[in-house]
């Protein structure tokens, strides 16, 4: 009996072991019916000038069957007048959530050198007859740039690290990366490829301590030192024995050379 409980704990393990190397999505923190994963500021441009902001984000909602309507009820003017925009399906992630993606209409720039932009929202889940609230635990979720003070254009909640931004140079690739700072001995690394997958390599992503812009997450930034036509990639984050992977909730991120 001993001997067939040791040999099931070790088939347990093994398969455990299997899936962490083959199962890369962004791990959800808290099993609730719905919930942000991140949410971030999209400055609108035209020939280079700003025309306005909108907030974009992704949700995640579980159990809740397939006739829910998604809905985020934001402001951008201090609670005076709230609206009401539904979030559109996107897909089913591996660990069963639907994800939902949303986008407020654009709040126009003003036409002066100072500009301020504040979106506060939360999201609410209408299904047969109940209402399902992430509301940040009633603080809201809040947004903000400004031409004079520090920016919060990022949220991250369920996602624990998010792709910030990258771009092709002369020596090969580079990017950032945000993550919630919850625990200060993490290992970020860059899993990417050139030929869709036959090989591929990881490169360490290094925190900026020059330069911190949040007071609840950290940037981080890698350099791929190789030339390419094409970048596929997902990021891992390991911190005491759990692993977080950031790929696009599925799909990889993916970066063409412009011809």
């Amino acid at each position: 009996m001993k001997k067939s409980v040791k040999l099931l704990m070790s088939i347990s393990l093994c398969m455990v072991m299997v899936l962490g190397l083959f199962s890369i999505n962004i791990r959800a923190t808290e099993d609730k019916k719905v919930a942000l994963y991140y949410a971030k500021i999209k400055e609108i441009r035209d020939h280079g000038v700003i025309k306005g902001w909108t907030t974009t984000g992704k949700i995640a909602v579980r159990d809740l069957g397939d006739s829910k309507n998604v809905v985020v009820h934001y402001t951008n003017n201090g609670g005076k007048t709230w609206s009401d925009i539904s979030a559109s399906y996107l897909k089913t992630s591996s660990d069963g959530y639907d994800i939902y993606i949303f986008e407020t209409p654009m709040y126009p720039w003003n036409g002066y050198y100072y500009y301020k932009y504040n979106s506060s929202f939360a999201i609410k889940v209408e299904n047969d007859g109940q209402i399902f609230w992430d509301n940040n635990n009633g603080e809201n979720y809040s947004l903000n740039i400004s031409s004079t003070n520090c920016s919060q254009d990022y949220k991250l909640n369920k996602s624990k690290l998010l792709l910030k931004s990258n771009y092709k140079n002369e020596s090969g690739f580079h990017g950032t990366v945000i993550i919630n700072d919850f625990n200060s001995n993490k290992i970020l690394t860059v899993r990417y490829t050139t030929d869709n997958w036959k090989t591929y390599k990881d490169v360490k992503a290094y925190k900026n301590s020059c330069y911190q812009p949040y007071t609840d997450m950290e940037l981080w930034t890698f350099d791929i030192i190789e030339n390419a036509e094409t970048y596929e990639f997902a990021i891992k984050c390991e911190i005491n024995g759990q692993t977080y992977w950031d790929n696009n909730f599925g799909d990889n991120y993916i970066y063409n050379k412009p011809f």
